[in-house]
């Protein structure tokens, strides 16, 4: 999980895992791996899922190292998001090579958007709309990057 301070990347994690949503914000030091087993074409998948800080940008490529997919995550209500996900995205292609990535325009529930998440599709991104708040493509974007991982 790659993105900047307060798009919601713990909480998606926690949706995804948990089934659970919670208002407060928690900054994440460092990072914080958590698991879920999941099922893939017909496979049983242990998913590792690394919610990286979104700051300490000098640590983060020791985190990339092994990685076998990330989601990147914006924020719609944040344009500068959506600018810094360039700079993640190289960062992890230099330390982890080709891997499959997924951007996911994160708080589609708040309607007061800076961006449409159309552009994310405009920069080459492949892109969902979620929200860690009601769920929405939440599971969907986790099991299609893992769908790709296994591709890859």
């Amino acid at each position: 999980m790659l993105g900047d301070p307060a798009v919601g990347k713990t909480s998606l994690v926690r949706r995804f895992v948990n089934d659970m949503f919670d208002d407060k914000y928690l900054e994440t030091v460092g990072a914080k791996p958590t698991k879920k087993v999941l099922q893939v074409k017909g496979n049983r998948l242990t998913m590792m899922v690394w919610d990286i800080a979104g700051h300490s940008y000098s640590l983060h490529p020791n985190y990339y190292s092994g990685a076998k997919g990330a989601l990147m995550v914006c924020d719609l209500t944040r344009r500068s998001t959506l600018q810094s996900l360039d700079t993640w995205q190289s960062a992890l292609k230099n330390k982890s090579g080709d891997v499959p990535v997924k951007v996911l325009a994160n708080k589609s529930d708040i309607f007061d958007w800076n961006f449409e998440p159309e552009e994310l599709g405009e920069k080459g991104f492949d892109w969902l709309k979620t929200s860690a708040k009601t769920g929405e493509k939440v599971e969907e974007a986790f099991q299609k990057l893992a769908e790709e991982m296994l591709d890859a």
